[in-house]
């Protein structure tokens, strides 16, 4: 509401009234005075006026009968008469005719006259504040793009914009004589969708279906507001409606599209778990089926290694029979891997509760040699539970204590340090050496099926052991990395849920 001082118009047809008003009021209110209805009636036109305050009794024109006049030029004008005792009948005719706020009685007391002015200024602003919201209401209701209908407790329509009768395909006027209900399809459906989507006075995203004149069928969203008891209604709403068939068919499009992808996506995983399964199996027969034929390679190798040596008119071939040899070996211990490797794929996991330790000295008893255990220690807090399939747990130790000390045993004083800690819900182990290392770029593909680090001249291996580590701790929901740098040693890190995982919820977990 704005904040002004009061512009008073008082009319009396008396000189001594006229002044003493003046007197009383100017330090409070800008006063106009006039000294007939005529003339007043001229301030009017000129002059915004907040009151008016005029006597009863004029020449020409009485004081009821300018405010009639008053009232219909200036209705925003808030009016109040000024009169004697025994004029009740004038009142009562400025009350009828003038729609007068107020009247005071002659002689006037100067508080009460200037506390009903300011009374009747505050009502005539916020009249004006209303009617500057009423206004700016009706225009957005008008204009807004999306259809509006403010119905009563029985559906009966009040009013409606023209964007709803566009909807609708109907007239404003046929609209109001009938239910906006007569337009939905199932119309005893949205009592109880109201109720479910009801926040405060709002009804917020309520899905209607309506059916147009001409039959056709729109998907909407609606949003209601209760705007309680108004012209003589018991309960009236304003609901907001969007048009959202596009969307809708775009919905349907979509989920088809989805449901589509998921048959095909469970097609083609069906296809991929199929070829992976024979293609383990397959792999598996080939390397049993050739370890047979190339143990006894290795054999005649030796065999014929062994005679040569002895017979000087054979020494010519002891060199061949060496390389033989050694690469049928070398041939037997990649088949060896790959046999591994399919059993990992093969065995399902029991998981169960295990000391880490326990598991840890074993693996330690199996691979290192007892010269070399004094290079290797345990940062294991005493009790330390992991949640695992030991007997691969252990698998996966094997290849990592193997792996050091095959990379420490150039280095002066090998360590190597086979560590455990609980992560929040993760069991992190951690096998670290002082090994000759590996160029860090090369981290993210150490875990590689055939991936090797280092030449073959200078350290033997297949590159199968760390492709073993990573799907055992695959197939355990787990995660596996590396951190190494030349010259400055390897540290594999192993990460395993401290909970059972279900195998559906690890990708690929059957052929991990």
């Amino acid at each position: 509401m704005r904040s002004e001082r009061v512009r008073v118009l008082f009319v009396d047809d008396e000189e001594g009234n006229l002044k003493a008003f003046r007197a009383s009021f100017r330090r409070d209110m800008d006063v106009l005075l006039a000294s007939s209805g005529p003339a007043a009636l001229e301030l009017l036109a000129k002059e915004e006026i907040h009151v008016i305050v005029s006597d009863q009794r004029m020449p020409g024109m009485s004081g009821s009968e300018f405010l009639a006049i008053a009232r219909e030029r200036h209705p925003h004008v808030m009016r109040m008469l000024l009169t004697g005792y025994s004029d009740l009948e004038a009142v009562i005719s400025a009350v009828n005719q003038g729609g007068i706020y107020a009247y005071a009685t002659k002689p006037w007391d100067e508080n009460d006259l200037k506390l009903r002015i300011h009374q009747a200024f505050e009502i005539q602003q916020l009249r004006g504040e209303k009617d500057r919201l009423l206004d700016q209401y009706t225009q957005v209701f008008e204009v807004s793009a999306d259809p509006i209908v403010i119905v009563d407790h029985r559906g009966q329509v009040l009013e409606v914009n023209d964007a709803c009768c566009r909807l609708l395909g109907t007239s404003r006027d046929e609209l109001q004589q009938g239910r906006f209900t007569d337009y939905l399809e199932d119309a005893r459906e949205l009592v109880s969708s109201l109720r479910r989507h009801r926040s405060g006075k709002d009804f917020v995203n309520v899905d209607l279906t309506v059916r147009t004149t001409t039959g056709q069928v729109i998907d909407c969203l609606m949003t209601a507001t209760y705007l309680g008891s108004h012209g003589g209604h018991r309960d009236v709403f304003q609901a907001i409606i969007k048009d959202v068939t596009d969307r809708k068919q775009e919905e349907k499009r979509l989920h088809k599209l989805n449901a589509d992808l998921d048959k095909r996506v469970a097609v083609r995983t069906s296809q991929l778990l199929e070829a992976l399964e024979d293609l383990g199996s397959f792999s598996y027969s080939v390397a049993h089926d050739l370890r047979s034929p190339l143990k006894n390679i290795a054999a005649l190798s030796e065999m014929l290694r062994t005679t040569a040596a002895g017979d000087p008119a054979l020494q010519e071939c002891l060199p061949y029979a060496e390389r033989i040899e050694g690469g049928s070996k070398r041939m037997i211990q990649l088949v060896d891997d790959l046999l591994r490797f399919s059993q990992t794929n093969t065995r399902e996991l029991e998981r169960r509760s295990v000391l880490f330790e326990d598991i840890a000295h074993s693996a330690i008893e199996d691979i290192v040699p007892e010269e070399r255990r004094g290079q290797v220690s345990l940062e294991i807090e005493s009790g330390a539970l992991v949640n695992v399939d030991a007997p691969m747990l252990k698998v996966v130790l094997h290849n990592l204590l193997s792996n050091a000390l095959k990379f420490t045993r150039k280095t002066e004083r090998p360590s190597i340090i086979v560590g455990h800690e609980r992560i929040g819900d993760v069991d992190r182990i951690t096998v670290r050496d002082n090994g000759v290392g590996f160029d860090p770029k090369h981290n993210d593909q150490a875990f590689g099926m055939f991936k090797r680090m280092h030449e073959a001249d200078e350290f033997e291996g297949t590159g199968v052991g760390l492709a073993i580590v990573h799907r055992v701790v695959f197939k355990h929901g787990g995660a596996v990395r590396a951190e190494s740098a030349i010259g400055k040693g390897t540290t594999i890190f192993i990460d395993l849920p401290a909970t059972t995982i279900s195998a559906a919820l690890i990708p690929f977990a059957k052929v991990a």
